[in-house]
């Protein structure tokens, strides 16, 4: 089959090849298509990478810039790309397509920040990436030492005053976001007796981490910390009611359960506009008595880090990871840089373990569950 969209022809041909897996000792075996150059260049690129990398099949895309040079993408799990100058017989650069070249790496960090966390983007090898230049898009290939690979489909439009050869655009087009996963494992972290200072250093490792949290605000606080107020609800986190005046809800009577609940309710909505959306009673006090008095789902925990107790960025870090599964919720405290530092490393470590971070909220969501008022929830599967 010869190709003509491309200056430089190539044909399809067959391959066959086999695999040893050492486990079974089974000898495993595929025929699939390459594309077949008469470039030695290109041709030794693609047998070299079928037979370093045990294909038992193939994606390619050959993308002809329509200026002498041509991008041959090959792809069995190990992405890798050359560019070739077939006028001149001479392999290329992928900087050498490019005219702007560190502008061009600044705006691939920054759409893969739509995708990606931050620590996860700041880790990749952009010396190493791979590129599958396509009709109006290139797909960025990369790889990371700490946190694994990354893709992204990197619009033409994005790049267009960056690039040295004939673009074409599509302009219904959306950049690629992060989106949370319903088929992965969750977790809930929540923080108690805020707002406070701390807040504003949370919002960051969550936010910049595609993460979220629910915040149990205590109502004679508020005031207080308006700053952090303002960034917890502007950058999406949910927020929660824990009481007025930070007291155990069954030593009181019904009116002032009632009371200790509604003043922080009406005190944050008339400071946000936005409304609480759950409780979590101080010191996890509840029985039937309160539960039919808040109007509220009551959201306790089953990771408790005792964060208040420690002081300790270590044991509360090491308490999250031993018991981290799906659907649990954790436990903290946003008054102490210990839970700071402790938040940081449990991201990290918990994206490494394929887990997604997120609000009570969002959990519930995840999992198909509608919380209740008057119901008590430790987790959510």
């Amino acid at each position: 089959i010869v190709k003509a969209d491309t200056s430089l022809k190539y044909k399809e041909v067959e391959v066959f090849n086999e695999k040893r897996e050492d486990q079974k000792g089974e000898t495993l075996s595929k025929t699939f298509i390459k594309p077949y150059f008469k470039e030695k260049i290109l041709d030794d690129f693609i047998d070299s990478y079928i037979e370093n990398n045990s294909c038992l099949d193939l994606e390619y895309t050959v993308y002809d810039m329509k200026n002498g040079k041509v991008n041959v993408f090959l792809d069995c799990g190990s992405p890798k790309n050359i560019v070739y100058d077939y006028k001149n017989k001479k392999e290329l650069s992928f900087e050498s397509i490019v005219k702007r070249y560190p502008e061009f790496l600044e705006k691939s960090r920054d759409l893969l920040k739509l995708k990606y966390p931050t620590f996860h983007v700041e880790d990749i090898d952009f010396d190493n990436a791979s590129y599958d230049i396509r009709e109006s898009e290139i797909v960025g290939h990369y790889d990371s030492k700490e946190f694994g690979p990354a893709n992204y489909k990197i619009n033409n439009n994005e790049i267009k005053d960056f690039m040295d050869y004939d673009m074409n655009y599509d302009d219904a087009y959306e950049n690629e976001t992060f989106k949370l996963d319903p088929n992965k494992q969750t977790i809930a972290f929540t923080y108690d007796d805020g707002p406070s200072t701390y807040d504003l250093n949370l919002v960051e490792l969550l936010s910049s981490s595609h993460s979220s949290a629910t915040f149990f605000m205590v109502g004679n606080r508020i005031a207080n910390f308006p700053t952090a107020v303002e960034k917890l609800v502007s950058s999406g986190m949910e927020i929660g009611n824990h009481t007025y005046d930070h007291k155990s809800l069954t030593s009181l009577s019904n009116t002032k359960v009632t009371e200790e609940i509604a003043k922080t309710n009406e005190l944050f909505e008339s400071k946000t506009g936005k409304k609480m959306t759950s409780l979590r009673p101080s010191y996890g006090a509840v029985n039937k008595r309160v539960a039919v008095q808040v109007g509220m789902p009551i959201v306790l925990w089953n990771i408790d880090t005792l964060d208040w107790k420690w002081r300790n960025a270590d044991k509360v870090f090491d308490e999250i990871m031993k018991n981290a599964k799906d659907g649990e919720i954790v436990l903290m405290h946003s008054l102490y840089k210990t839970t700071v530092e402790a938040t940081d490393r449990a991201i990290k470590e918990l994206y490494k373990r394929g887990f997604q971070i997120v609000s009570v909220e969002q959990l519930a969501k995840l999992k198909g569950k509608t919380l209740l008022p008057g119901n008590t929830y430790l987790s959510i599967k």
